[in-house]
């Protein structure tokens, strides 16, 4: 829909991203608010906007701007009001009547057109001057927005553009709308790709074929998990790309002319991106970089462990004073190992150890300032907060990752905390792993937590698997399966997984995992009927189970699961929000799937539909609520939300939940490797349910995911001979 009026109040601008909210008097006389990313704007012009209305839940009526320009019709007055405002030197109201008595209601253009009519009305040389750039700045503003917008640039996106280029906007776009992918967050190849076509850019444009290439590098390792490429597996993703009608020759010469550039290394036959071989030498680098200095001999810790055994009334196995231990005097201690194993009894044990040695209180609010405790996710973040009951956070968080994707803390701007505990680390992918050891000072202690055989990052790298197989860090196996676990059949039925050894298993129930047998026709009704009982036993639907599933396509995939747990679980479907096939009701369960700092949630919160409002209007707003607080969501937003009673085992990853529920279909084959299972199996912490063919877990287990090719171990050990330090160049 369409408003027209005049700006009579600022009433709020975020002069960082142009996010601004402003009263408007419409030409009926009614006010009304308008929010979006806009300039500066004159409360002289009338304004003509391109709206959506939407209902905050606070504020009440508002409209959401999507695009904006001067209206046609600019009467005599707001003519003469804008020309004299504080936009223009030197210009008041008498000069800017002559100006609009002679040139009437298309001064502006007029002026524009030719400058020398100012002369006219009685300006001179130095006056006309002025005047016109002062003009033509401000109207470059408006052209170029109103041009951005007919690109199908976001009102958000096209502000961030204009903060950037400011009047050189069109003319960077016109000469290589490609460098937008690299300049601007939210520019991929195929936006840019569209905006070069309009553009009248050709298929074999050189600067389309580089662009292609650094995308197909983007797109295959994000996709693959690898820090760099073999020749044949470079040329395969370009192809994928790029129109196979494009000469091969003219792919090599792009290749070439980015060697040059060094935005792709080249070593041998393997490729390389230019930001992620920094980020592997970085994390190689920061890693060395700890002094390794010992305060406590041995005794002393030990005596500590001791006190604290007494006190929890355990006893710690040699192996996990082994932990404890050194993890106070060594710079880096990497612990891993699987469930049941005692990682967590280890952490506490170490807390306490470190607080007694330093005389912290870990009661206390300051211990914050002395010890960090961080993890990947928020679920994960909240469960070491509740095990040891000192404040945790995600690592986002930690290193005070900003709503517009910033982080606060770097190698410059340093954390101040002296111990560094990070669960999860097996999810830490390479650029995660830059950020945080970059950031954490150099006389600190790290202790880094995770099981190294569960599924590697969603990001490229495999950060704990190459610190461990580097052999150049202290690094404790915890293996043995301690008494409160050994009666375990989850625990017994993943280390079974893990080493490989499920051959002959009976596959008969015990008091925590469920075995069941059944044609994939019955699986949806028996998870429905399973959840059902849970409910009815006391667990909650959104905070207690979760149902794992490694597909999102077919009779038992994660869309169709959703679809008809949603139609058992909704009553009330009288008010919805709809994304394609996707529709969201009030109290239905869903999953952030992407990193969203400006709304304060990340990829894998999960949350609950809280609201769903329709104005008079029939537009609508949902609010979710997340751990952290409630989030709203607008219909352009909705391709970040997913249903989640059955969400994907790699979305699942530094989770836990009281009941999981894994369906075992043939249709899975393709995607079942023994680290997908493994991880699914470990998410639950009191029952298990495998619901199918159960033949499948022995499959599974027999086949390895594809190894990642990474540079890390390999930087790690070159790093340390001969102590050579990292130059500039090996950054380059």
């Amino acid at each position: 829909m369409e408003i027209t009026g005049y700006i009579i109040q600022k009433v709020f601008k975020n002069n960082e991203n142009g996010y601004s909210i402003y009263k408007l008097s419409l030409e009926e006389g009614d006010v009304v608010t308008i929010v979006g990313y806009l300039p500066e704007m004159s409360e002289e012009v009338l304004f003509t906007f391109e709206v959506d209305e939407v209902t905050h839940p606070k504020f009440g009526l508002q409209y959401q701007v999507k695009s904006y320009q001067k209206a046609e019709k600019q009467n005599k007055i707001g003519l003469i009001s804008y020309l004299s405002s504080d936009f223009f030197t030197g210009i008041g109201p008498v000069k800017a009547t002559k100006i609009v008595n002679t040139f009437g209601d298309n001064a502006i253009e007029i002026i524009l057109n030719d400058k020398t009519v100012l002369k006219e009305v009685g300006f001179n040389p130095l006056q006309i001057e002025r005047f016109y750039n002062e003009l033509y700045k401000h109207q470059l503003t408006d052209t170029t927005l109103v041009k951005l917008f007919g690109y199908g640039f976001s009102p958000k996106l096209s502000m961030k553009l204009f903060n950037k280029y400011k009047e050189h906007t069109l003319m960077v776009l016109d000469e290589n709308p490609y460098r937008l992918i690299d300049e601007v967050e939210g520019i991929g190849f195929k936006r840019a790709d569209e905006i070069a076509f309009k553009l009248g850019f050709k298929e074999d444009n050189p600067l389309r074929i580089e662009a292609a290439i650094l995308y197909a590098f983007n797109e295959y390792i994000f996709s693959n998990g690898h820090t760099y490429l073999e020749e044949s597996e470079l040329n395969k993703a370009i192809y994928y790309i790029l129109s196979s009608s494009i000469d091969y020759s003219l792919i090599n010469e792009g290749i070439t002319r980015l060697i040059d550039q060094e935005r792709v290394i080249k070593e041998d036959n393997f490729y390389s991106i230019n930001y992620v071989k920094k980020a592997e030498l970085s994390v190689a680098s920061n890693l060395l970089k700890f002094n390794k200095t010992t305060i406590f001999d041995d005794k002393e810790i030990f005596d500590q462990i001791s006190r604290i055994e007494h006190i929890l009334n355990i006893t710690y196995t040699d192996k996990q004073k082994e932990a404890i231990i050194h993890s106070v005097q060594n710079p880096i201690t990497i612990i891993t190992g699987g469930p049941g194993t005692g990682k967590t009894t280890v952490l506490l044990g170490l807390l306490m150890t470190y607080s007694f040695l330093f005389g912290l209180n870990l009661e206390s609010p300051s211990i914050v300032e002395d010890i960090a405790l961080g993890a990947p996710t928020g679920r994960s973040a909240r469960r070491m907060k509740e095990v040891m009951n000192v404040p945790a956070q995600t690592i986002h968080r930690l290193l005070g990752y900003d709503y517009e994707g910033k982080f606060h803390y770097d190698e410059v701007n340093q954390l101040t905390q002296k111990l560094y505990i990070i669960d999860e680390v097996s999810m830490v992918d390479i650029f995660l792993a830059d950020q945080l050891f970059k950031a954490i000072p150099n006389d600190a202690k790290v202790v880094l937590v995770g099981d190294k055989d569960q599924l590697p990052s969603v990001g490229p790298g495999q950060v704990l698997g190459d610190m461990i197989a580097s052999n150049k860090l202290e690094v404790i196996h915890l293996k043995e399966i301690h008494r409160q676990a050994n009666n375990s059949g989850i625990i017994e039925l993943a280390n079974r997984i893990n080493n490989q050894t499920v051959d002959n298993y009976a596959y008969n129930s015990t008091d925590d995992l469920f075995f069941m047998k059944m044609n994939e026709g019955d699986i949806v009704k028996s998870l429905i009927a399973l959840t059902d009982d849970a409910i009815n036993q006391g667990y909650d639907l959104i905070e207690d189970m979760q149902i794992l599933i490694p597909k999102y396509k077919g009779p038992v995939g994660i869309d169709m699961v959703n679809n008809l747990f949603q139609k058992h679980y909704q009553k009330e479907t009288d008010i919805h929000l709809q994304n394609g096939s996707t529709r969201f009701y009030k109290g239905d369960k869903v999953i952030q799937l992407v990193n969203a700092p400006d709304k304060g949630v990340m990829n894998g919160d999960i949350g609950v539909v809280k609201e769903i409002y329709e104005t008079t209007k029939k537009e609508k707003v949902m609010r979710v609520e997340f751990s952290d607080g409630i989030v709203q969501y607008e219909p352009m937003d909705l391709d970040e939300l997913n249903l989640a009673y059955a969400i994907s085992v790699h979305k699942s990853q530094g989770s836990e939940y009281k009941i999981v529920y894994m369906p075992l279909v043939r249709s899975y084959s393709m995607m079942l490797r023994k680290e997908l299972l493994y991880t699914g199996v470990t998410r639950a912490k009191q029952y298990l349910y495998l619901l199918g063919d159960l033949r499948l877990i022995e499959n599974a287990s027999k086949v390895l995911n594809e190894r990642r090719k990474t540079k890390l171990n390999h930087y790690l050990n070159e790093n340390l001979e001969g102590n050579r330090e990292l130059t500039p160049e090996d950054f380059m």
